[in-house]
């Protein structure tokens, strides 16, 4: 097995971490990862020998109640390895995951009680309806039968899923497969959830509703939230603070978004949004410049005689009259 390596050359933010984790005890947190570490033994044949392979290395990070932690990074950067051991279907070779004052190696028995999970694929029940998914779901969490009926109802509106609460889960889209997974979840609010890429497979429209009941859960204060994406979107959306991770499952960096933005970031994004003109004014531009007693250049002037014109010369008497970019592709869309 490869040794841990020493010698890695961590950001400032990254190490400043750890050391709060290293000082602070398990019970003052929700969730403590403290030295994770990961090492996979590959084989490449019967005859070859096998390969260590390390999927994480040496990260820590610590959680409190209202806390969500977004995990970024591309493909084999470790991302789903953390998951896996913090839902303990694998074992880290190194360091350890506390839940509370509850060691994962110890106590995952209580620990599981404790923690609503999403994983990457749809864990549901295909020909169960949407409504007996989180019902089930509700009574393996061990939630009294006088509020199962009010927390399931709650989880269904929620993540707007009242059109389909009698339909069979294997029946819905993947956006609504996902907003179910969601819901699996979260029914209850548990004071630990995992979420693995949630938003998968969902419209624009659906993504930021589910952000929205995610960022609404972690501000009751009673949960903890981790979630892990490729979308910087998401995890601004969503997260308080983010660690991202490069293969070899390190931290490149770690902080709030916008603390590393200022730290990394080059340039500035700038958006600009314009208000569409209005109909009338589209028709007072065609009336008072499309109008061939009104261009100078003959050129153009014999153009504006013609039956019709090409979209280029159009383009050239709107620009020449100053008329707004934004008015010159209308009134080209509606020619």
């Amino acid at each position: 097995m490869p040794k841990r390596l020493e010698d890695l050359k961590l950001d400032s933010d990254v190490i400043a971490e750890q050391e709060r984790v290293a000082s602070t005890p398990s019970e003052n947190l929700k969730i403590k990862v403290q030295n994770l570490r990961k090492v996979y033994q590959i084989s490449s044949g019967c005859c070859k020998p096998i390969k260590p392979l390390v999927a994480v290395e040496n990260i820590s990070f610590g959680l409190e109640a209202g806390e969500c932690f977004a995990l970024l990074g591309v493909n084999g950067a470790g991302k789903s390895t953390t998951f896996k051991s913090l839902t303990s279907e694998v074992e880290p070779t190194e360091g350890s995951i506390h839940f509370g004052a509850l060691d994962i190696r110890k106590d995952f028995n209580q620990i599981k009680k404790l923690v609503g999970y999403c994983p990457q694929t749809n864990a549901i029940f295909e020909y169960m309806s949407v409504e007996e998914n989180i019902e089930y779901f509700a009574r393996i969490k061990g939630i009294p039968a006088d509020r199962r009926g009010e927390l399931v109802n709650r989880a269904i509106e929620q993540l707007d899923l009242e059109a389909h609460r009698k339909k069979l889960a294997g029946t819905l889209s993947g956006g609504n497969k996902r907003k179910l997974c969601v819901a699996l979840a979260t029914v209850g609010s548990p004071p630990i959830i995992l979420l693995d890429e949630p938003s998968a497979g969902m419209d624009p429209e659906a993504r930021r509703f589910m952000w929205k009941v995610v960022s609404q859960i972690a501000s009751d204060q009673t949960s903890a939230v981790i979630l892990t994406t490729h979308s910087m979107e998401e995890a601004e959306a969503l997260s308080t603070k983010m660690g991202i991770m490069v293969k070899g499952g390190i931290f490149k960096c770690f902080g709030t978004s916008q603390h590393i933005k200022d730290k990394f970031g080059t340039g500035f994004v700038i958006e600009i949004k314009a208000q569409m003109p209005q109909a009338e004014e589209i028709e007072d531009v065609r009336e008072g410049i499309l109008n061939p007693d009104n261009v100078n250049d003959p050129q153009l002037r014999e153009a504006l005689k013609k039956p019709t014109i090409s979209t280029e010369e159009a383009s050239r008497i709107l620009t020449l009259a100053e008329v707004p970019v934004i008015v010159i592709e209308s009134i080209l869309c509606l020619d």
